[in-house]
């Protein structure tokens, strides 16, 4: 049995990573970190033979966390889990370690797992791969994909659990019309379908805010690609009716009307 630790910012997306690594029956997670930090610290602390890691995480990346790991005496086996598939794949097919792209389709992403988990299974027995080699080759990537910290180059997608179908969606930010904090949930609204997470209304802003979304208030971030028209209320504050199906309308509260008006302007 493989000991692991998985390494990823989004909850939802860890757990789902979590049972399907379990599902093989060749793994056995022993530790969680919600940042690079705290997966450093972990690795020091458990002593893993693999690590699953996010490529994009708050203060420390997936990237960095290899690097830093590959320099422990007994360094532990590493899969990047990614949502990118076009230039870090590219960089990744060059190196002596896996990588796993996010997949819509659930089936298709523990397939994918366990491919992985067997190279890691076979890395494990021969346990004769320089550490030298690896880092050298860890390094290279991380040279590689400075290029997608540039502007322009942060594209994501956003996983959710579809209830109706029982699978994993990973949402492009495009299909998403708004997002908004029912109770202690947040709802991520496509056109026809409604997504319950655990994301907070700022998280989404701080990722999405370069990509068309702005806040309207408190509580909801709109694409402003689905609104439709404004009316005002007489107090500064805005009724925002957008065009998905149910023709939905959010309040663009006084405080956050303006900005929303001036994303509208060409």
């Amino acid at each position: 049995m493989i000991t692991a630790i998985i390494a990823d910012d989004d909850a939802s997306s860890a757990h789902v990573l979590k049972e399907l690594l379990e599902g093989t029956g060749k793994v056995r997670i022993i530790g969680e970190a919600s940042d690079g930090s705290e997966c450093i610290r972990l690795c020091e602390e458990m002593s893993p033979e693999a690590l699953f890691l996010d490529i994009r995480m708050p203060r420390v990346s997936g990237i960095e966390v290899a690097e830093r790991v590959l320099e422990a005496p007994d360094p532990p086996i590493v899969a990047f889990i990614t949502g990118h598939d076009h230039y870090a794949v590219k960089a990744f097919e060059l190196a002596a370690v896996d990588y796993v792209v996010k997949s819509l389709d659930l089936d298709e992403f523990q397939a994918r797992l366990r491919l992985t988990v067997d190279r890691m299974d076979s890395a494990l027995e021969r346990r004769g791969t320089s550490v030298a080699e690896l880092r050298e080759r860890i390094t290279g990537i991380a040279r590689e994909l400075a290029d997608l910290k540039k502007p322009g180059k942060d594209t994501f997608r956003i996983p959710v659990k579809d209830y109706d179908e029982g699978t994993v969606r990973l949402l492009e930010p495009t299909e998403l019309v708004y997002a908004e904090r029912r109770d202690r949930r947040v709802i991520l609204c496509t056109t026809d379908q409604e997504f319950p997470t655990y994301f907070t209304i700022d998280r989404l802003e701080a990722r999405l805010g370069d990509m068309g979304f702005v806040r309207a208030n408190p509580g909801a971030l709109i694409n402003i690609g689905y609104i439709g028209h404004m009316i005002p209320n007489g107090d500064g504050s805005y009724d925002v009716v957008l065009t998905d199906e149910a023709g939905t309308t959010l309040t663009a509260s006084r405080s956050r009307a303006k900005a929303l008006l001036d994303s509208l302007q060409p």
